[in-house]
């Protein structure tokens, strides 16, 4: 597993009035590095845990100003960058405002923000200081002793379960899934249910049976974890992968239709408050 270590962070991007990632009107702030490799991975550059050089074609008018002095229109240019603590307050709290008419806070996202765990620490801190509602988006893909340590900073988990078969998780991920499932475990006890909600990418042939989705509204039963939402699948993604000169793996799919949608819904236990959520 990576482990980021030191009280600097480092970022890819934040995004002011993001409305899909929590109640309300929220900051996101994006970090880089992960420990998956998941074979649909909407955010191929938050994979690294080191800035690194992309290229968006789109944004290249064949000027060549970039080769010595810096591409102005934003054609190449380096993802990811290192901040303090204090950087990221000093962007925040301006939009507390917008927060607090909203009933929104900040949520921290990925890549997999629990390596940057000592910096992620001081962030919620501070953020708890100035009664901020947070979210964390995570795989828990990390040592148990990470969640025992943050949980008491963080208002809501978004936990992605991508597949509940770990012979497919491996095949997609590049890992089995028994420490993520034991983790959502070990967090529905310190957590509580309320605090948690699962997250499901829908990938087109993949991830979006009826079978698999089943599986995993019997995990949340068994945790009594009520909330998941249902991500549908975002066919922009691999355009993001010739930014690092990457082919997608998974060429090209589409978007779920709503029939499937609404019957992958329709087949949630009545405990549990199923929908769709996310681009």
């Amino acid at each position: 597993m990576i482990i980021i270590s030191g009280v600097g962070g480092i970022i890819f991007d934040v995004d002011h009035f993001a409305g899909d990632d929590g109640p309300g009107i929220r900051s996101v702030v994006y970090f880089k590095g992960c420990p998956l490799r998941c074979v649909w991975c909407h955010s191929p550059e938050s994979q690294s845990a080191e800035p690194e050089s992309i290229f968006i074609k789109s944004n290249c008018n064949s000027c060549y100003v970039c080769a010595d002095e810096g591409c102005i229109n934003g054609a190449q240019r380096t993802c990811g960058y290192y901040v303090s603590v204090r950087d990221l307050l000093d962007e925040i709290l301006p939009q507390r405002a917008f927060f607090d008419s909203s009933g929104g806070g900040v949520t921290l996202s990925g890549g997999e923000p629990l390596i940057q765990q000592n910096f992620i620490t001081e962030l919620l801190q501070e953020l708890q200081k100035e009664k901020i509602h947070t979210i964390i988006e995570t795989s828990l893909m990390c040592d148990p002793e990470v969640i025992r340590s943050i949980y008491p900073l963080v208002d809501t988990f978004y936990c992605d379960v991508k597949v509940i078969d770990p012979d497919k998780h491996k095949r997609y991920t590049g890992y089995t899934n028994d420490v993520i499932l034991s983790n959502i475990e070990l967090l529905s006890r310190l957590k509580g249910q309320t605090g948690i909600v699962l997250r499901v990418p829908l990938i087109p042939d993949h991830t979006d049976s009826s079978d698999d989705i089943t599986e995993i509204y019997k995990f949340a039963v068994k945790l009594g974890i009520s909330n998941v939402h249902l991500l549908p699948y975002n066919p922009s993604a691999p355009a993001k992968y010739e930014w690092l000169k990457k082919k997608y793996p998974l060429g090209v799919l589409e978007r779920q239709s709503t029939h499937h949608l609404n019957e992958l819904i329709s087949i949630a236990p009545d405990i549990i408050n199923a929908k769709t959520s996310g681009t």
